[in-house]
């Protein structure tokens, strides 16, 4: 058995697989959307609104994966950056040192950048090392000001549901 701290969560970015017996929950809204959209009619509103959808989801992905790399870098530079949000905590050792401080940056990323939704909780473990590495709150809020200039204007980057942590 392998603790929590030694998996490692990174999956290719907007994969969409073909559907299968079991999806991973972070995809589930795609499979969703993309069933829609298959299965409406050529031409009819259906479609187009799945198509929408679709497209809306993906489009928050990839906003949401950027941020977090472009945070990244501008907090630990262009080659740190990277290394330092993927990194794994040793086994045994919590994810995060500083419950608090992971909440207030998840807060200040979301305020910045929109909501994380279900898809963005892989990112928990790259805000969680920002936190470890001692980024304080006003330097997460700088970085994420720079980072996420406008917001996508969809359902997705809304947090009218309140933040995720």
């Amino acid at each position: 058995l392998v603790p929590a701290n030694d998996n490692f969560t990174f999956a290719p970015d907007n994969s969409l697989r073909p559907p299968s017996k079991a999806v991973n929950q972070r995809d589930a809204d795609l499979v969703h959307f993309w069933d829609k959209f298959r299965k409406a009619p050529e031409g009819s509103a259906r479609k187009a609104e799945a198509q929408k959808q679709l497209a809306e989801a993906m489009a928050h992905r990839t906003h949401i994966d950027n941020s977090i790399k472009l945070i990244g870098k501008l907090l630990f530079g262009i080659e740190k950056g990277p290394e330092v949000l993927k990194g794994v905590q040793p086994a045994g050792e919590p994810l995060v040192y500083d419950w608090s401080c992971l909440k207030s940056l998840v807060r200040t990323f979301e305020t910045h950048c929109g909501s994380l939704s279900q898809y963005g909780m892989k990112h928990m473990r790259s805000i969680a090392n920002i936190c470890n590495a001692g980024v304080t709150k006003e330097q997460m809020t700088e970085a994420s000001a720079q980072a996420c200039t406008t917001l996508p204007s969809n359902s997705w980057s809304s947090l009218h549901r309140g933040f995720s942590a």
